[in-house]
């Protein structure tokens, strides 16, 4: 029995700066989900794929990328290529069941034809076009149809470091959103941008839900993002003379502009959106080549054992412990309930 598309919560991890460990966190928040007993699609809504490489082979991925222009196709461009073409319905495709109840939703390079169209979308819905509505929240609603008609409980988009139309038009629509921090200053630079352009696409979507037909207002984005926080992760830093405090250093700078560039952007223009505690959900460590490691095996940091040698077998444990503790505080930031699998909850 499928799920009401409307009863699905939805998450995305956002930076405008890449290499802060956005894909990786997906992929192993979402299997630690999983454990705790939640179906979880993971939504690949960054043309250049990241996600989907981890998780299918190169000839999966060569297959899947090659038909997805087609009327067979299995992407989530091929999912909304009829509404953004103005030739037919959102079409259902099937997800990749992926291990421990984590289903996939494949990305496509052509992702990028849909952003070029997001951006007259955006116009059209200022100017109440129902045309503008429906290709503006194509993406969104194809994903929460796959997810119910799958009875996932939770949908992850894995969206690109960039503030661009199509982030605009996943961010605006999901329920929660957190910020991965890396220990660099251009890492910190981008949260200004985060903040900025959040701010402003919620003010904009505010706008266009006013005026829009009330009848319109279902199909449009909620433009209620819950900002949960930040979490920082692999603490690398090179030698100098902040070298020998590093974690200190860094949360010292991380804490502050988090702060100061999203959490009071927002709040200006809606407080019940920011955290009423910390900022902070959790941090993550650097666990070296088992990354890469587990991007080759196409599994969780945590589902390791087994298949690496078991000198790396405690780090494995201690990755799983810590993205299971880091889950379990986001589902407790976005206030959804823990399965019980084993008759506790």
């Amino acid at each position: 029995m499928a799920t009401d598309p409307k009863n699905i919560r939805t998450l995305a991890l956002f930076n405008h700066k890449g290499g802060v460990g956005k894909t990786t966190l997906t992929i192993n928040i979402a299997d630690a989900m999983a454990d705790l007993g939640l179906k979880v699609l993971v939504v690949d809504a960054d043309p250049q794929c990241n996600l989907t490489s981890f998780y299918l082979s190169e000839k999966e991925l060569d297959d899947l990328l090659g038909d997805s222009d087609d009327v067979n196709g299995g992407t989530i461009w091929s999912a909304i290529k009829p509404v953004v073409e103005g030739k037919g319905p959102i079409k259902s495709i099937q997800p990749f069941g992926l291990h421990n109840g984590v289903l996939l939703c494949p990305g496509d390079v052509l992702l990028a034809d849909y952003e070029e169209e997001l951006p007259a979308a955006w116009t059209d819905s200022f100017a109440r076009k129902t045309r503008g509505y429906d290709v503006m929240s194509a993406l969104s609603r194809a994903s929460r149809g796959i997810a119910a008609k799958y009875e996932a409980d939770l949908i992850m988009f894995d969206v690109g470091p960039n503030v661009g139309p199509l982030n605009r038009a996943i961010l605006l629509d999901v329920d929660s959103f957190a910020t991965p921090v890396a220990a660099d200053l251009f890492s910190l630079r981008a949260l200004s941008t985060v903040g900025r352009s959040l701010a402003r696409w919620i003010g904009d979507c505010k706008t266009i839900r006013q005026i829009a037909a009330p009848a319109d207002r279902d199909t449009l984005p909620k433009g209620k993002p819950h900002y949960l926080g930040y979490i920082t992760s692999t603490y690398k830093v090179s030698s100098g003379r902040q070298a020998t405090h590093p974690h200190d250093y860094w949360e010292a700078k991380i804490a502050p502009r988090v702060r100061d560039r999203i959490v009071e952007d927002i709040r200006k223009q809606d407080a019940s959106l920011v955290p009423d505690g910390s900022n902070k959900i959790g941090s993550i460590k650097d666990f070296h080549s088992l990354a890469p490691q587990a991007q080759v095996l196409g599994l969780a940091i945590g589902k390791l054992r087994g298949e690496v040698n078991p000198g790396y077998y405690e780090q494995v444990k201690e990755a799983g412990a810590e993205f299971d503790t880091l889950a379990r505080e986001i589902l407790r930031r976005m206030g959804i309930k823990i399965k019980a699998k084993n008759g506790h909850s």
